[in-house]
């Protein structure tokens, strides 16, 4: 079977849970440009042909720790099981157009049109519909730099690192058309082909670490985007206290502390280095390790069903039973007025907080019943914050009224948009869940297409549950990327669900009129669990980190959790030679490789400025 499981058996703790989280079921530049033919001929056995670009580059510019695939040209890949000479066969057989036989016709599955991939996510199936009578098979990626044909008999494809590396990260950045081109092996003289979709890759790796919920172990797993297999995290599978449940969990901005719901909805906060806890204390001394004793919370713990920290992790907002409240992340205490407890509205409860990244404002769901797991009448609001006062709540999405409820809304990296859910009647099992995106400047809710409704190729499909939705750490502006929950199927191994959902990740630009691409499925996730409250934070592991903070872009760009903070920097797009300032913010004073042609200066370092340089065009 080709979907990739992790070792739950291994990680697993496997007792019971008196109840999960809440959920439905339970920058890149796309374009196209000129490409470079090589040579190439198809052969069997293994992958042939092609030129084999070997171009290198600077790996903080998309690849992260390694250089990036450069390949040009043309290059076949074939499957097991193929034989020899499939690529003469389509090149001999009459290739009828698209649509003059229905029947005949191969159609891809999966993934989606107007998908778009991190380039460090490999391990994409392809799966398409076979159509009548055929046997043999040929994909085709036409991108910018390469052409690459794979030839299989089956009706699925999944990439090695290799044929990745020359559909994806050769067109990184860019858009690839797919089309999948059949035949029947035992009377080859005709050849159908599928309508065409559109694949589009970023230009750098996505980076930081995806910590979701599985019912698989009861607890929190963790994954970075571009991992085969996740871990579980907590609670730790070696410790003594492995088989609790944990729940509703929260990150960190900058990925070093961990909220959760332990044994239920009892408050636990821990380090991720070293997964010690922080609060509360009176459990510690039965974890092992020994933790450090700290002063008890009180009782057992604080109730807690939704958290968020404040961007430098000092300060945790708490909702249970409706109310919110501030308290220390280290000492467990109340923080600002009324023991921590944040006013609300007469009638209203207060929960899903998620804290902006420039630490100025606090988003809600505000409603009308409920408060833990189901919540009814829910409106999008937003609280000002300021060194421990609150301001009043101002709702930017209202209920319609009626069965109309909002809910889970979360900040963008750069602090200008807010995803959000819409649905019918309770926030728990809600089916009808769609994800919305508001501008918070205009108070502009703006539809996400085909992130909610394309599945398989196909438009329209509603009822899926897309709930919970989280967004990717960003370091620079551009292109975005959401992690949610869905029901839906994914190609034809998981059929659409009941009840058990998996996370999926889509693209999002918001200045598109769909600001949405159409998702993948997480493929570090087992399948045979229910996976969901995918929250993804920065990593240690992340490598497009910058050394300061620049101003004015609402971006955390050094990776700490806050953003635009006062230490920030004016950051140039081109470092300037020669006056002692690291200009471009790279942490590398005077590091000059390019020449400004009109600014009097010699950028690059070589003796000559402006139309005296030779790579300004001057003179010889």
């Amino acid at each position: 079977m080709w979907v990739v499981c992790s070792a739950l058996a291994l990680l697993a703790g496997l007792a019971g849970c008196s109840g999960d989280d809440d959920s439905a079921g339970s920058g890149a530049d796309s374009g196209t440009g000129s490409r470079s033919d090589g040579g190439g001929a198809g052969g069997a056995g293994g992958s042939t042909g092609g030129t084999g670009g070997t171009g290198m580059q600077n790996p903080a510019e998309a690849c992260g720790s390694g250089p990036c695939a450069d390949h040009e040209g043309d290059k076949d890949f074939v499957a097991d099981g193929v034989p020899s000479g499939a690529s003469a066969l389509f090149d001999d057989a009459t290739e009828h157009d698209t649509g003059s036989d229905a029947a005949r016709e191969p159609a891809m599955l999966y993934p989606s049109h107007e998908t778009m991939f991190p380039i460090n996510v490999s391990r994409i199936r392809h799966e398409w519909i076979a159509g009548d009578a055929n046997t043999l098979f040929r994909l085709r990626f036409v991108g910018p730099n390469t052409t690459v044909s794979v030839f299989a008999t089956g009706t699925n494809w999944e990439p090695d690192e290799e044929a990745w590396d020359w559909i994806a990260e050769s067109n990184r950045g860019s858009a690839v058309e797919l089309t999948v081109t059949a035949l029947d092996q035992a009377a080859p003289g005709d050849a159908y082909s599928s309508k065409p979709i559109t694949l589009l890759f970023s230009r750098s790796e996505v980076e930081g670490a995806i910590y979701y919920w599985s019912t698989g172990t009861k607890g929190i797993m963790r994954a970075l985007v571009s991992d085969p297999v996740p871990v579980k995290f907590y609670t730790d599978p070696m410790a003594a206290d492995a088989d609790q449940c944990v729940a509703c969990h929260t990150v960190s901005r900058d990925g070093k502390k961990l909220a959760v719901g332990y044994g239920g909805e009892t408050l636990r906060v821990i380090n991720v280095d070293d997964r010690s806890v922080i609060l509360p204390t009176d459990t510690m001394a039965t974890t092992e390790p020994p933790m450090m004793m700290k002063p008890p919370m009180g009782g057992g713990g604080m109730p807690s069903a939704w958290t968020t920290f404040s961007p430098d992790a000092t300060m945790l907002l708490v909702a249970a039973d409706g109310k919110l409240t501030l308290i220390d992340a280290t000492t467990g205490d109340p923080m600002g007025a009324n023991e921590g407890l944040v006013p609300l509205p007469d009638g209203k409860i207060g929960t899903h907080p998620d804290w902006s990244a420039l630490g100025d404002k606090v988003v809600i769901t505000l409603g009308a019943t409920g408060g833990n797991k189901e919540v009814e009448g829910g409106e999008i609001a937003v609280l000002t914050y300021d060194n421990g006062s609150w301001g009043e709540p101002e709702v930017l999405v209202p209920s319609a009224g009626g069965e109309d409820n909002n809910f889970f809304p979360v900040w963008s990296p750069d602090s200008k948009w807010i995803a959000f859910v819409n649905a019918t009647g309770k926030s728990k099992d809600a089916t009808s869940a769609t994800l919305k995106l508001l501008e918070v400047g205009t108070k502009k809710v703006v539809e996400m297409t085909r992130i909610n409704e394309r599945v398989n190729n196909e438009d329209g499909i509603t009822g899926i549950g897309n709930s919970m939705p989280t967004w990717a750490p960003s370091t620079e502006p551009g292109t975005f990327w959401l992690a949610f929950s869905s029901l839906r199927a994914y190609a034809s191994v998981r059929p659409q669900d009941e009840k058990e959902d998996q996370i999926w990740i889509g693209a999002v630009e918001p200045d598109q009129s769909d600001p949405s691409y159409a998702a993948f499925w997480a493929p570090f996730q087992s399948i045979d669990a229910g996976n969901h409250r995918a929250f993804w934070t920065h990593a240690s592991e992340d490598t497009q980190c910058r050394c300061v903070d620049e101003c004015g872009d609402g971006l955390d760009n050094d990776c700490d959790g806050s953003a635009d903070e006062d230490d920030c920097q004016v950051c140039e797009a081109q470092e300037i030679c020669s006056d002692g300032i690291d200009n471009d913010c790279n942490c590398q004073v005077d590091e000059c490789t390019r020449e400004i042609c009109d600014d009097g200066i010699d950028n690059d370092g070589d003796g000559n400025a402006d139309d005296q340089d030779p790579a300004c065009d001057g003179p010889d």
